[in-house]
């Protein structure tokens, strides 16, 4: 399988959508919100989604696309938030079953390992449901841990979901930036 991941575009307010029915037609428990109400959204609303993530450095969406074995086209995402002044909140992440444990979800977190270390990003904060043992093995072996307590760990549990961190590897570069505007 050739895999690229590639930040999402101005004009891939489509494609957007199309990956968060596809997820949430998958896993409907995994995320904090319903197909029904991703389905109704507006188009409006997917092209301003989009605009704000394809540029800067307040939030990200990332899309992995393949070529190759079997069909091609966009087979990921995730979407990556600042949350000032040095951790990356990571949101949203999905993969076709047909290619998980292929390499997507760990190609994916490393794009938004390093778009966050790209304006200073120390840690990265995700949050699991917690009946998700393959997702929570997965994260583990990218070396995530869970948060016991605190913010993060509150956060989840309402949702009954598990925080879990992981510092911004070494050897990524980091360039300590002011957040832009919003």
């Amino acid at each position: 399988m050739d895999l690229r991941v590639r930040r999402i575009r101005s004009d891939d307010a489509q494609l957007l959508r199309q990956l968060r029915l596809r997820s949430l037609s998958d896993a409907p428990d995994a995320f904090g919100q319903s197909l029904g109400d991703a389905a109704a959204r507006p188009d409006a609303e997917w092209s301003a989604e989009v605009r704000a993530s394809s540029d800067g450095d307040r939030r990200a969406w990332f899309i992995a696309e393949t070529d190759g074995d079997g069909p091609p086209g966009a087979v990921g995402v995730v979407l990556v938030r600042r949350r000032p002044p040095d951790v990356a909140l990571v949101f949203s992440m999905w993969v076709e079953p047909r290619v998980r444990r292929g390499g997507v979800g760990r190609a994916l977190i490393e794009a938004a390992s390093d778009w966050a270390a790209s304006w200073g990003a120390e840690r990265v904060v995700l949050w699991v449901v917690a009946s998700n043992e393959p997702g929570l093995r997965f994260y583990r072996r990218l070396g995530f841990t869970l948060v016991e307590s605190g913010p993060d760990a509150e956060s989840g549990r309402a949702y009954g979901a598990l925080a879990m961190t992981r510092a911004i590897p070494d050897g990524v570069v980091r360039t300590p930036r002011p957040p832009t505007p919003e």
